[in-house]
């Protein structure tokens, strides 16, 4: 357990460090001491120089999906339905390698953006496997990313999930994607009890959660079962909760009741439970996630590129709600970088009303990023804070760089000024995992060749789906900006009418 102190740095945790000089003692991988410039420590501690460095708590990615990084450029004016819909695309042909390929680099592009943590809805197609798990675990762990796994699980196709979208297609289109059903949910949370069973990651560098993917694509005895496979097993759950209108106006036809209260009376939201998007929720559902305690992972980003609307965070977050940042995944909101999200997070907040009492400020933002996405992680009492008995997952920031001439105040420059581009150096449990803006624990060139003949090889093996995804997609889209014509309770787009 060998000390190494930190000296000569300044000091950002959205809480208790606001930017100034301070020196950090790390014991082994946690925090053991903060303390004022020139602190005592071990005269055997290893010193490391941070001059000129701004250290924060590595940033903590609520919700992505680590697979869909083979995908990147995949699609552009989609929605979400869309982008559901050209799932096909990737089905075909992958390998074990693969998942494990894709997970490192997810977790390489998230390292060099200073993300030390992830909930990551990885999906197997046709169903989950231990070996997957594994596979995806072990990739993040290589790289030193902590990431709790949850595979992405459902027992009902899209087509089928939204009422009257497989009537509205042609006939020979109905047999195509009746053709593609998935898996059952019994075989699938089969296999997560095998992966539960043979688990032999440490639980805070990779756990396994559960993610049945949206509630109205799952059926009720499915997610019961998820509720309580979970439960025996002290893990997470973490589901797409009314992300666009058409998962909120589906739900609410096919439960008679919002999506949230839906899940509320199947008893599956409680503390460990985490809503995805959360956009086209009411004031009744808000109540409802915060009396019971759950989390919500805010994907900014991806909500704007596929058109799903602007979600009430500061409503949630002046509820008490624990609302952790999540980066969505590569292809719905394109780069794995929680500084990007943090600051759409703000300005998104800022064009739902003219008061700025009701805007969400830089201090918000960062502990969205930090302490918001631990807590969703279910590691909130081991990351996402500066404070001795946390584990030494830092971010170093060049204050050399462009954004911070002149430095003058150190959480709104990192939220409305920084780019990713002054990641200098990460720590992972007090190892370095990132230095001088090189990665330690990854051989990019290698990954480039990886990743491109994969592409390559998983381009040719969907070239069919890409012809039946490209006929489905006008009438998928038709239908579907029919739904968000229909009048709802709840209003989140931009404008005040859906042209």
């Amino acid at each position: 357990m060998r000390y190494t102190v930190l000296r000569g740095g300044r000091v950002l945790d959205g809480g208790d460090f606001d930017g100034g000089p301070a020196d950090i003692l790390i014991e082994g991988d946690t925090i053991r001491a903060i303390g004022p410039p020139g602190m005592d420590a071990p005269a055997d501690a290893a010193s490391v120089d941070a001059t000129d460095r701004l250290i924060l708590p590595g940033l903590v990615n609520a919700h992505t999906h680590g697979d869909a990084s083979l995908s990147k450029g995949l699609g552009d004016r989609w929605t979400l339905e869309l982008l559901l819909n050209a799932a096909p695309l990737r089905r075909h042909g992958v390998q074990l390698r693969d998942k494990a390929l894709a997970a490192r680099l997810a977790a390489a592009e998230m390292v060099s953006n200073g993300i030390t943590a992830c909930y990551d809805l990885f999906s197997e197609f046709p169903a989950p496997t231990p070996e997957g798990l594994e596979a995806v675990a072990g990739a993040y762990a290589e790289v030193g990313v902590r990431a709790v796994v949850a595979p992405l699980m459902a027992d009902r196709s899209f087509w089928r999930a939204v009422p009257g979208l497989i009537g509205a297609l042609p006939e020979d289109l109905q047999k195509a994607v009746d053709a593609m059903a998935g898996g059952s949910g019994e075989a699938a949370l089969e296999q997560c009890r095998l992966a539960f069973e043979r688990w032999s990651f440490d639980r805070d560098t990779a756990r396994l959660a559960l993610a049945p993917t949206i509630p109205h694509h799952c059926e009720d005895a499915f997610f019961v079962a998820c509720r309580d496979l979970a439960a025996e097993h002290g893990a997470g759950i973490h589901t797409h909760v009314a992300e666009s209108k058409v998962q909120a106006v589906a739900g609410r036809g096919k439960f008679g009741k919002t999506l949230a209260a839906h899940l509320a009376d199947l008893g599956i939201i409680g503390p460990d439970f985490t809503a995805a998007h959360a956009v086209w929720v009411d004031d009744d559902d808000l109540a409802l996630l915060e009396d019971r305690g759950a989390s919500v992972a805010h994907n900014p980003t991806s909500n704007m590129r596929l058109g799903v609307g602007l979600a009430r965070v500061e409503a949630m977050r002046r509820r008490g709600i624990a609302v952790g940042l999540g980066t969505d995944t590569s292809t719905c909101s394109d780069a794995l970088n929680l500084f990007e999200a943090m600051r759409l997070a703000v300005y998104s907040s800022r064009v739902q009303s003219p008061d700025p009492e009701r805007w969400l400020g830089a201090e918000d933002a960062l502990e969205m990023a930090t302490r918001g996405g631990a807590r969703a992680l279910g590691m909130g009492d081991r990351i996402g804070r500066l404070a001795p008995g946390y584990l030494a997952d830092l971010v170093f920031l060049d204050l050399g760089a462009i954004a911070y001439m002149p430095f003058h105040h150190a959480a709104r420059q990192v939220v409305f000024q920084e780019n990713g581009t002054s990641v200098e150096s990460v720590m992972v449990g007090g190892r370095f995992v990132y230095r001088g803006g090189k990665h330690l624990t990854v051989d990019l060139e290698r990954l480039r060749a990886e990743a491109a003949e994969a592409h390559e090889r998983l381009e040719a093996a969907n070239r069919e789906s890409r012809d039946l995804v490209r006929r489905l997609e006008p009438a998928v889209s038709a239908f579907c900006v029919g739904l968000c014509r229909e009048p709802f309770p709840v209003h989140r787009y931009a404008d005040h009418g859906v042209s």
